[in-house]
């Protein structure tokens, strides 16, 4: 479930429209059966193609056509493949182009699921991630241009300009914190209507850099001091590593910058059972992306096997933004079902299944009713 804070904003004159990147290496794999059941789902939904990566080099000249750009901005919204390297350019016009700044990755455990964790039956929350600042996109430069920053005559350790090195710099708004500070707590909100414990966790390493997380950590505890009904717990970065390993239960939606986002969401993806079950969404004011957590997986290309699951789930995340919501809790119930069953799994999760196999009982369930 998603506030109508992540929901399409303007009023739709027509069928929203979809912009379908299927993306590099086994990525097509994942997204023409999802793209099919998405029809099935919502007939109303016009999805347009575009090229990039590998197969746009190939066509265009160029890994990053305009006519791939032109489909972006056209359409309501994008679902993204994964990149192989060449595609890059996409994502980042989807991300910094586009405006999207809050990244959202739910991390829940089905019945089914291969997860390492003894208690796996815990583990359902949501991490909310700064999309647009930090560490990324790369600012880097050599060492020796640090003397010239007037705050480096107050750092407690001077930059070591004589050497040869290089940095990187952390950006952080305080525009963007507040947004994702926000972010946060409609999502929050809206959990806790449906029986979440409606609690925002904040980790960050606040106790060593007090101009940038430290100023996350307050903007965070004055948004959330603005919704009475919300509950606020805060950990430092490492000490909350620990805790989706060893206290899942204690979370709801816990809000992370950029670099920690990153991280600590392949982390969550582990303890499930792996990135192939997670799925993800980017949303800004005006546009939204849903892609899954998992690379494009070029060891798998070919071979039928990648597991669809995070696509599917990326793909109901969709849905839920352009209005279907209860098409995406149809698909979420029969990719839940389908795990729940266990006799069609795919290989990451124990099962011999190829990827088709695996769609065809969802689509199954799907007309069902499940």
């Amino acid at each position: 479930m998603i506030p109508s804070f992540f929901c399409r904003l303007q009023l739709p004159s027509g069928p929203p429209t979809v912009c379908v990147i299927a993306g590099d290496d086994a990525a097509p794999e994942v997204m023409h059966p999802t793209v099919e059941i998405l029809r099935m789902l919502a007939p109303d939904i016009r999805f347009v193609e575009a090229l990039s990566g590998r197969e746009a080099q190939e066509h265009y000249g160029d890994a990053f056509p305009d006519d791939t750009r032109e489909k972006i901005d056209a359409a309501d919204c994008t679902l993204f493949g994964a990149s192989g390297g060449p595609g890059r350019p996409v994502l980042w016009y989807l991300r910094w182009g586009k405006e999207t700044y809050v990244n959202v990755r739910p991390v829940r455990w089905y019945s089914g699921y291969r997860s390492p964790m003894l208690h796996p039956e815990y583990i359902d929350y949501v991490i909310i991630r700064d999309n647009l600042e930090g560490m990324y996109p790369p600012r880097e430069g050599d060492v020796s241009e640090l003397g010239a920053l007037t705050s480096s005559r107050s750092w407690w350790q001077a930059p070591p300009m004589e050497k040869q090195g290089a940095y990187a710099v952390r950006v952080c708004t305080d525009e963007q914190m507040y947004r994702l500070a926000v972010s946060a707590c409609e999502l929050a909100l809206c959990r806790k209507s449906t029986g979440y414990p409606g609690t925002v966790t904040l980790g960050a390493k606040y106790s060593i850099l007090p101009r940038t997380d430290g100023r996350l950590r307050t903007i965070v505890q004055e948004t959330v001091r603005a919704y009475p009904s919300l509950k606020y717990q805060e950990f430092l970065i490492d000490d909350l590593a620990r805790r989706l390993i060893a206290a899942p239960e204690t979370l709801d939606v816990v809000v992370l910058s950029n670099e920690h986002g990153d991280i600590l969401a392949d982390v969550a993806s582990g303890s499930i059972g792996g990135l192939g079950l997670s799925p993800s969404a980017c949303y800004g004011e005006h546009y939204a992306y849903f892609e899954p957590v998992h690379g494009s997986a070029p060891d798998l290309a070919g071979k039928g096997i990648i597991n669809p699951t995070a696509m599917l789930l990326s793909g109901a995340m969709m849905l839920a933004y352009l209005g279907f919501a209860e098409q995406a809790k149809q698909l979420e119930r029969a990719i839940e079902k389908t795990y729940h069953e266990g006799a069609c799994l795919t290989r990451d999760q124990g099962g011999r299944r190829s990827t088709m196999e695996f769609v065809e009982v969802v689509i199954e369930s799907i007309l069902k009713g499940a």
